[in-house]
Protein backbone atom coordinates (compact mmCIF):
# COMPACT_ATOMS: atom_id res chain seq x y z
CA UNK A 1 0.00 0.00 0.00
CA UNK A 2 0.78 3.55 -0.80
CA UNK A 3 2.31 5.72 2.09
CA UNK A 4 2.24 9.62 0.85
CA UNK A 5 4.56 10.70 3.46
CA UNK A 6 4.81 14.53 2.48
CA UNK A 7 2.35 16.24 -0.27
CA UNK A 8 3.44 19.02 -2.37
CA UNK A 9 0.92 21.08 -4.44
CA UNK A 10 2.04 20.33 -9.03
CA UNK A 11 0.70 23.57 -9.44
CA UNK A 12 3.90 25.23 -10.83
CA UNK A 13 3.27 29.23 -10.35
CA UNK A 14 6.35 30.64 -10.46
CA UNK A 15 10.09 29.03 -11.29
CA UNK A 16 13.08 29.56 -9.62
CA UNK A 17 14.56 28.96 -13.10
CA UNK A 18 12.34 30.96 -15.71
CA UNK A 19 13.66 32.39 -18.32
CA UNK A 20 11.70 35.85 -17.78
CA UNK A 21 9.95 35.98 -15.28
CA UNK A 22 6.04 34.79 -14.45
CA UNK A 23 4.51 36.87 -17.38
CA UNK A 24 6.14 34.38 -19.60
CA UNK A 25 4.29 31.21 -18.38
CA UNK A 26 1.06 33.10 -18.47
CA UNK A 27 -1.27 31.49 -21.77
CA UNK A 28 1.13 31.01 -24.64
CA UNK A 29 3.85 33.07 -23.69
CA UNK A 30 5.10 36.61 -23.29
CA UNK A 31 3.99 39.21 -25.11
CA UNK A 32 7.01 41.41 -26.33
CA UNK A 33 4.56 45.06 -26.61
CA UNK A 34 3.86 44.63 -23.13
CA UNK A 35 7.32 45.45 -21.50
CA UNK A 36 9.71 47.95 -22.20
CA UNK A 37 10.73 49.97 -25.37
CA UNK A 38 9.76 47.96 -28.95
CA UNK A 39 12.41 49.37 -30.46
CA UNK A 40 15.09 51.85 -29.87
CA UNK A 41 14.48 54.74 -32.55
CA UNK A 42 10.94 55.68 -31.01
CA UNK A 43 11.53 55.24 -27.35
CA UNK A 44 8.60 54.43 -25.22
CA UNK A 45 5.49 55.66 -27.48
CA UNK A 46 4.58 54.05 -30.66
CA UNK A 47 2.30 56.54 -32.58
CA UNK A 48 3.79 59.92 -31.37
CA UNK A 49 7.15 60.89 -34.06
CA UNK A 50 10.33 60.19 -31.74
CA UNK A 51 13.27 59.35 -34.13
CA UNK A 52 12.43 62.65 -35.82
CA UNK A 53 9.76 65.43 -36.69
CA UNK A 54 6.83 63.78 -37.94
CA UNK A 55 8.47 60.25 -37.77
CA UNK A 56 7.80 57.40 -36.21
CA UNK A 57 9.51 53.88 -37.21
CA UNK A 58 5.99 52.46 -35.50
CA UNK A 59 3.45 54.16 -36.95
CA UNK A 60 3.47 53.70 -40.85
CA UNK A 61 1.17 56.87 -41.39
CA UNK A 62 4.06 59.23 -40.75
CA UNK A 63 6.39 57.32 -43.27
CA UNK A 64 6.62 59.56 -46.13
CA UNK A 65 7.67 61.94 -44.17
CA UNK A 66 10.91 60.41 -44.04
CA UNK A 67 13.52 62.50 -46.38
CA UNK A 68 15.58 58.84 -47.42
CA UNK A 69 15.06 55.44 -47.24
CA UNK A 70 15.76 53.95 -43.71
CA UNK A 71 17.12 50.50 -42.90
CA UNK A 72 16.95 50.45 -39.00
CA UNK A 73 17.99 47.64 -36.15
CA UNK A 74 17.87 47.40 -32.72
CA UNK A 75 19.62 44.82 -30.25
CA UNK A 76 17.75 44.63 -26.94
CA UNK A 77 19.14 43.14 -23.91
CA UNK A 78 16.77 42.08 -20.37
CA UNK A 79 16.79 41.57 -17.18
CA UNK A 80 14.35 40.56 -14.67
CA UNK A 81 14.53 40.04 -10.92
CA UNK A 82 12.77 39.40 -7.96
CA UNK A 83 14.39 40.68 -4.90
CA UNK A 84 13.44 38.96 -1.83
CA UNK A 85 14.08 35.99 -3.83
CA UNK A 86 17.56 37.07 -5.23
CA UNK A 87 16.67 35.54 -8.44
CA UNK A 88 17.76 37.28 -11.19
CA UNK A 89 17.38 35.84 -15.58
CA UNK A 90 18.04 37.60 -18.29
CA UNK A 91 18.14 37.43 -22.12
CA UNK A 92 19.14 39.02 -25.42
CA UNK A 93 18.29 39.15 -28.95
CA UNK A 94 17.46 41.65 -32.49
CA UNK A 95 14.36 42.80 -31.25
CA UNK A 96 13.52 44.67 -34.64
CA UNK A 97 14.44 45.33 -37.86
CA UNK A 98 12.56 47.40 -40.32
CA UNK A 99 13.14 49.04 -43.96
CA UNK A 100 11.37 51.58 -45.54
CA UNK A 101 11.02 53.42 -48.18
CA UNK A 102 9.59 56.99 -49.11
CA UNK A 103 7.91 57.72 -52.45
CA UNK A 104 8.12 61.84 -53.70
CA UNK A 105 6.70 62.66 -49.94
CA UNK A 106 3.35 61.76 -50.69
CA UNK A 107 3.59 57.47 -49.91
CA UNK A 108 5.68 54.97 -48.77
CA UNK A 109 6.39 51.04 -48.53
CA UNK A 110 7.79 49.23 -45.74
CA UNK A 111 8.67 45.97 -44.11
CA UNK A 112 9.54 44.62 -40.70
CA UNK A 113 10.57 41.89 -38.69
CA UNK A 114 10.60 41.16 -34.45
CA UNK A 115 9.34 38.85 -32.29
CA UNK A 116 5.80 39.00 -30.66
CA UNK A 117 5.33 36.43 -28.61
CA UNK A 118 8.88 34.83 -26.55
CA UNK A 119 8.00 31.55 -25.24
CA UNK A 120 11.35 30.36 -23.23
CA UNK A 121 10.44 28.90 -19.83
CA UNK A 122 11.98 26.53 -17.60
CA UNK A 123 10.21 25.74 -14.04
CA UNK A 124 10.57 23.30 -11.38
CA UNK A 125 8.64 23.24 -8.31
CA UNK A 126 9.22 25.50 -5.79
CA UNK A 127 9.87 22.71 -2.89
CA UNK A 128 11.88 20.38 -5.74
CA UNK A 129 11.54 17.01 -3.32
CA UNK A 130 8.81 14.88 -2.63
CA UNK A 131 9.03 11.44 -1.05
CA UNK A 132 6.75 8.17 -0.63
CA UNK A 133 6.97 4.76 0.59
CA UNK A 134 5.89 1.75 -1.13
CA UNK A 135 7.31 -2.14 -0.07
CA UNK A 136 9.26 -0.18 2.61
CA UNK A 137 11.49 1.28 0.48
CA UNK A 138 11.90 5.19 0.02
CA UNK A 139 11.65 7.13 -3.24
CA UNK A 140 12.08 11.13 -4.22
CA UNK A 141 10.87 12.58 -7.41
CA UNK A 142 10.88 16.32 -9.03
CA UNK A 143 8.54 17.80 -11.84
CA UNK A 144 9.69 20.03 -14.13
CA UNK A 145 8.57 21.55 -17.15
CA UNK A 146 10.43 23.20 -20.66
CA UNK A 147 9.56 25.09 -23.00
CA UNK A 148 11.16 26.80 -25.94
CA UNK A 149 10.35 28.92 -28.97
CA UNK A 150 8.16 31.64 -29.89
CA UNK A 151 6.17 33.70 -32.70
CA UNK A 152 7.55 36.09 -34.97
CA UNK A 153 6.19 39.00 -36.47
CA UNK A 154 6.73 40.05 -40.14
CA UNK A 155 5.22 43.41 -41.20
CA UNK A 156 4.28 44.62 -44.34
CA UNK A 157 2.76 48.51 -44.44
CA UNK A 158 2.60 51.38 -46.45
CA UNK A 159 0.87 55.25 -46.17
CA UNK A 160 -0.74 58.01 -48.11
CA UNK A 161 -1.06 61.62 -47.61
CA UNK A 162 -4.30 62.83 -48.10
CA UNK A 163 -3.68 66.18 -47.89
CA UNK A 164 -1.08 68.57 -45.49
CA UNK A 165 -2.75 67.55 -42.34
CA UNK A 166 -4.21 63.92 -43.02
CA UNK A 167 -2.78 60.73 -43.83
CA UNK A 168 -3.15 57.02 -43.37
CA UNK A 169 -1.37 54.27 -42.89
CA UNK A 170 -1.89 50.15 -43.04
CA UNK A 171 0.26 47.28 -41.57
CA UNK A 172 -0.23 43.44 -41.79
CA UNK A 173 0.84 41.92 -39.53
CA UNK A 174 1.95 37.89 -40.24
CA UNK A 175 2.37 35.55 -37.26
CA UNK A 176 4.25 32.52 -37.37
CA UNK A 177 6.84 30.60 -35.44
CA UNK A 178 6.98 27.10 -33.13
CA UNK A 179 7.79 25.79 -29.86
CA UNK A 180 8.92 22.86 -28.45
CA UNK A 181 7.58 21.54 -24.78
CA UNK A 182 8.60 19.02 -22.29
CA UNK A 183 7.29 18.08 -19.08
CA UNK A 184 9.31 15.48 -16.99
CA UNK A 185 8.86 13.86 -13.65
CA UNK A 186 12.76 12.60 -11.68
CA UNK A 187 12.72 9.18 -9.85
CA UNK A 188 16.15 9.61 -8.82
CA UNK A 189 17.33 6.92 -11.51
CA UNK A 190 16.26 8.77 -15.12
CA UNK A 191 13.19 11.01 -16.13
CA UNK A 192 10.22 9.92 -17.88
CA UNK A 193 9.28 12.58 -20.53
CA UNK A 194 6.34 13.44 -22.12
CA UNK A 195 7.39 15.86 -25.07
CA UNK A 196 5.37 18.16 -27.45
CA UNK A 197 5.78 20.65 -30.80
CA UNK A 198 3.46 23.25 -31.67
CA UNK A 199 3.07 25.45 -34.52
CA UNK A 200 1.53 28.66 -34.43
CA UNK A 201 0.13 31.24 -37.67
CA UNK A 202 -1.78 34.49 -38.18
CA UNK A 203 -2.36 37.47 -39.78
CA UNK A 204 -3.42 40.80 -37.56
CA UNK A 205 -4.56 43.64 -39.23
CA UNK A 206 -3.82 48.09 -37.73
CA UNK A 207 -5.38 51.21 -39.58
CA UNK A 208 -3.34 54.04 -38.50
CA UNK A 209 -4.09 57.80 -39.26
CA UNK A 210 -2.49 61.18 -38.46
CA UNK A 211 -3.92 64.73 -38.46
CA UNK A 212 -2.93 68.12 -38.07
CA UNK A 213 -5.58 69.38 -35.78
CA UNK A 214 -4.00 72.84 -35.67
CA UNK A 215 -0.59 74.76 -35.34
CA UNK A 216 1.80 72.54 -33.12
CA UNK A 217 -1.02 70.24 -32.01
CA UNK A 218 -1.39 66.82 -33.59
CA UNK A 219 -3.54 63.57 -33.07
CA UNK A 220 -2.45 60.06 -33.61
CA UNK A 221 -4.73 56.47 -33.75
CA UNK A 222 -4.46 52.93 -34.48
CA UNK A 223 -7.08 50.52 -35.02
CA UNK A 224 -6.30 46.48 -34.67
CA UNK A 225 -8.28 43.78 -36.18
CA UNK A 226 -7.81 40.20 -36.79
CA UNK A 227 -7.94 38.93 -39.72
CA UNK A 228 -6.64 35.41 -39.32
CA UNK A 229 -6.93 34.81 -35.30
CA UNK A 230 -3.58 33.00 -34.20
CA UNK A 231 -4.03 28.90 -34.22
CA UNK A 232 -1.47 25.97 -33.34
CA UNK A 233 -0.87 22.75 -34.84
CA UNK A 234 -0.14 20.77 -31.58
CA UNK A 235 1.70 17.25 -32.10
CA UNK A 236 2.24 15.14 -28.67
CA UNK A 237 5.07 12.35 -28.62
CA UNK A 238 4.72 9.55 -27.07
CA UNK A 239 6.21 9.21 -23.50
CA UNK A 240 9.09 7.79 -22.53
CA UNK A 241 12.10 7.10 -20.17
CA UNK A 242 14.75 9.32 -20.94
CA UNK A 243 17.78 6.43 -20.16
CA UNK A 244 20.26 8.13 -21.34
CA UNK A 245 19.44 11.75 -20.08
CA UNK A 246 19.98 14.26 -23.23
CA UNK A 247 16.03 15.18 -23.14
CA UNK A 248 15.11 13.62 -26.26
CA UNK A 249 13.50 10.05 -27.15
CA UNK A 250 16.45 9.05 -29.49
CA UNK A 251 19.41 6.19 -29.05
CA UNK A 252 22.91 7.26 -27.77
CA UNK A 253 24.21 4.31 -27.46
CA UNK A 254 25.69 2.40 -25.02
CA UNK A 255 21.93 3.65 -23.20
CA UNK A 256 18.87 3.78 -24.92
CA UNK A 257 15.60 5.31 -24.17
CA UNK A 258 12.69 3.15 -23.36
CA UNK A 259 9.93 2.57 -25.63
CA UNK A 260 12.57 2.42 -28.54
CA UNK A 261 11.97 5.69 -30.75
CA UNK A 262 11.27 3.25 -33.82
CA UNK A 263 8.99 1.20 -32.02
CA UNK A 264 6.21 4.45 -30.89
CA UNK A 265 5.03 6.96 -33.29
CA UNK A 266 3.48 10.78 -31.64
CA UNK A 267 0.10 10.94 -30.64
CA UNK A 268 -2.50 12.54 -34.03
CA UNK A 269 -2.28 16.51 -34.48
CA UNK A 270 -4.85 18.27 -32.63
CA UNK A 271 -5.48 21.95 -34.36
CA UNK A 272 -6.60 24.67 -31.93
CA UNK A 273 -7.96 28.34 -33.77
CA UNK A 274 -8.69 31.29 -32.09
CA UNK A 275 -6.47 31.17 -29.45
CA UNK A 276 -5.18 34.73 -29.94
CA UNK A 277 -7.18 37.18 -31.55
CA UNK A 278 -6.73 40.96 -30.38
CA UNK A 279 -8.72 43.41 -31.09
CA UNK A 280 -8.59 47.12 -30.14
CA UNK A 281 -7.53 51.07 -30.27
CA UNK A 282 -4.75 52.91 -29.42
CA UNK A 283 -4.72 57.17 -29.69
CA UNK A 284 -2.13 59.49 -29.07
CA UNK A 285 -2.19 63.69 -29.00
CA UNK A 286 1.69 65.79 -29.59
CA UNK A 287 1.91 69.12 -28.81
CA UNK A 288 5.20 71.00 -29.63
CA UNK A 289 6.06 73.07 -26.99
CA UNK A 290 8.88 74.81 -28.38
CA UNK A 291 11.23 74.27 -31.02
CA UNK A 292 12.15 70.55 -32.11
CA UNK A 293 10.48 69.86 -28.58
CA UNK A 294 7.20 67.73 -27.95
CA UNK A 295 5.50 66.51 -25.50
CA UNK A 296 2.74 63.34 -25.85
CA UNK A 297 0.18 61.17 -24.30
CA UNK A 298 -0.73 57.69 -25.39
CA UNK A 299 -3.13 55.58 -24.60
CA UNK A 300 -4.48 52.23 -26.01
CA UNK A 301 -6.60 49.27 -24.61
CA UNK A 302 -6.68 46.04 -26.28
CA UNK A 303 -9.19 42.82 -26.00
CA UNK A 304 -8.04 38.93 -26.59
CA UNK A 305 -11.10 37.61 -28.22
CA UNK A 306 -9.79 34.02 -27.89
CA UNK A 307 -11.97 31.14 -27.59
CA UNK A 308 -9.62 28.66 -25.28
CA UNK A 309 -11.76 27.39 -23.13
CA UNK A 310 -11.67 23.94 -25.51
CA UNK A 311 -7.48 24.52 -25.47
CA UNK A 312 -6.04 21.20 -23.31
CA UNK A 313 -2.16 21.47 -24.54
CA UNK A 314 0.70 21.63 -22.47
CA UNK A 315 0.70 25.15 -20.48
CA UNK A 316 2.70 26.23 -17.26
CA UNK A 317 0.12 28.30 -16.20
CA UNK A 318 -3.14 28.16 -17.98
CA UNK A 319 -4.52 31.46 -17.73
CA UNK A 320 -4.49 34.11 -20.08
CA UNK A 321 -4.24 37.84 -20.74
CA UNK A 322 -7.96 39.10 -21.82
CA UNK A 323 -7.30 42.90 -21.51
CA UNK A 324 -4.43 45.37 -21.14
CA UNK A 325 -4.86 48.85 -21.22
CA UNK A 326 -1.43 51.34 -20.97
CA UNK A 327 -1.11 54.95 -20.53
CA UNK A 328 2.23 56.42 -21.89
CA UNK A 329 3.40 59.88 -21.66
CA UNK A 330 7.11 61.16 -23.35
CA UNK A 331 8.77 63.97 -23.88
CA UNK A 332 11.05 64.24 -26.74
CA UNK A 333 13.70 66.71 -28.03
CA UNK A 334 14.57 66.62 -32.16
CA UNK A 335 17.99 66.44 -33.50
CA UNK A 336 18.18 69.64 -35.53
CA UNK A 337 18.44 68.44 -39.72
CA UNK A 338 20.64 71.46 -40.86
CA UNK A 339 22.29 72.73 -37.96
CA UNK A 340 26.08 72.79 -38.06
CA UNK A 341 26.05 72.78 -33.91
CA UNK A 342 27.76 69.36 -32.58
CA UNK A 343 25.08 70.01 -29.65
CA UNK A 344 22.11 70.21 -32.13
CA UNK A 345 22.65 66.49 -33.58
CA UNK A 346 21.60 64.67 -30.35
CA UNK A 347 18.03 63.57 -29.79
CA UNK A 348 16.61 62.98 -26.21
CA UNK A 349 13.56 61.20 -25.30
CA UNK A 350 12.23 60.60 -21.86
CA UNK A 351 9.08 58.86 -20.94
CA UNK A 352 6.69 56.76 -18.44
CA UNK A 353 4.26 53.74 -18.85
CA UNK A 354 1.51 52.37 -16.65
CA UNK A 355 -0.12 49.10 -18.26
CA UNK A 356 -2.72 47.24 -16.29
CA UNK A 357 -3.01 43.59 -17.68
CA UNK A 358 -6.40 41.63 -16.46
CA UNK A 359 -6.72 37.49 -16.43
CA UNK A 360 -9.17 35.20 -18.38
CA UNK A 361 -10.46 32.78 -15.44
CA UNK A 362 -9.87 34.95 -12.28
CA UNK A 363 -10.37 38.52 -13.32
CA UNK A 364 -7.32 39.59 -11.95
CA UNK A 365 -4.99 42.37 -12.24
CA UNK A 366 -1.39 42.09 -13.04
CA UNK A 367 0.55 45.71 -13.32
CA UNK A 368 3.23 47.64 -14.69
CA UNK A 369 4.71 51.14 -13.96
CA UNK A 370 7.86 51.81 -15.98
CA UNK A 371 10.13 54.62 -16.96
CA UNK A 372 12.69 55.52 -20.22
CA UNK A 373 15.72 57.62 -20.95
CA UNK A 374 17.24 57.89 -24.30
CA UNK A 375 19.99 59.75 -26.71
CA UNK A 376 20.36 59.45 -30.00
CA UNK A 377 22.98 61.09 -32.05
CA UNK A 378 22.39 62.06 -35.93
CA UNK A 379 25.52 62.10 -38.61
CA UNK A 380 26.30 62.10 -41.87
CA UNK A 381 23.91 64.26 -44.09
CA UNK A 382 21.57 61.67 -45.35
CA UNK A 383 20.20 61.67 -41.58
CA UNK A 384 21.94 57.93 -40.18
CA UNK A 385 21.35 58.06 -36.52
CA UNK A 386 22.51 56.07 -33.58
CA UNK A 387 19.69 55.28 -30.72
CA UNK A 388 20.45 54.38 -26.88
CA UNK A 389 17.62 53.54 -24.46
CA UNK A 390 17.48 52.10 -21.32
CA UNK A 391 13.85 51.02 -19.50
CA UNK A 392 13.18 50.42 -16.06
CA UNK A 393 10.31 49.46 -13.70
CA UNK A 394 8.22 46.93 -11.86
CA UNK A 395 5.45 44.35 -12.10
CA UNK A 396 3.17 43.35 -9.30
CA UNK A 397 0.97 40.07 -9.08
CA UNK A 398 -1.81 39.55 -7.25
CA UNK A 399 -0.66 35.78 -5.93
CA UNK A 400 3.02 37.06 -4.73
CA UNK A 401 4.36 39.88 -2.33
CA UNK A 402 7.80 40.28 -4.28
CA UNK A 403 7.73 42.88 -7.28
CA UNK A 404 9.03 41.73 -10.35
CA UNK A 405 12.31 44.40 -11.40
CA UNK A 406 12.71 45.27 -15.16
CA UNK A 407 15.47 46.58 -16.88
CA UNK A 408 15.84 46.93 -20.43
CA UNK A 409 18.65 48.20 -22.78
CA UNK A 410 18.14 48.77 -26.32
CA UNK A 411 20.57 49.69 -29.45
CA UNK A 412 19.81 50.55 -32.59
CA UNK A 413 21.29 52.13 -35.58
CA UNK A 414 19.47 53.96 -38.52
CA UNK A 415 21.18 54.30 -42.01
CA UNK A 416 20.14 55.97 -44.77
CA UNK A 417 19.94 56.34 -48.52
CA UNK A 418 17.98 57.67 -51.56
CA UNK A 419 16.08 55.48 -53.35
CA UNK A 420 13.72 56.40 -56.83
CA UNK A 421 15.78 59.57 -57.32
CA UNK A 422 16.88 60.02 -60.91
CA UNK A 423 20.38 60.63 -60.68
CA UNK A 424 22.47 63.16 -62.43
CA UNK A 425 24.97 61.84 -65.15
CA UNK A 426 29.04 62.35 -64.89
Amino acid sequence: MLKINRIIPLVILLSLLMAQGKMNGIGIGHFYQYQGINNAADGITELTPSFQEKVSFSNPSTWHNLKFAYLSLSYGGNQNSLEERSVTNGYSSLSNAIFLIPIKSKSSFGFSLSPYIDQRVNMIEEDSTLFFETNDSSYTFTRAFNRSGGILSFKIGSSYKINEKISLGVLYNVLSGSSRQSESIYFGGSSIVQSSRARYNGIISDIFLSAELFNDFNFYMKITNTIKSLEVAFEQGHLFDDVNGNGYHDYNPPYYDFPYPDSVSTYPEKRYKNIHSPQGYKFSIQKIIRKRTSLAFEYDIMNDNSNIDDVDFMLPISNWIKQTQSFKTSLVHYPGIYSLNLLDKFSLKAGFAYRSHMLNFSNLEITEIGYSIGIGFRFKPVGNQIDINYYFGNREYFDISDKEFIQQLQVGISLADIWFVKRRQK
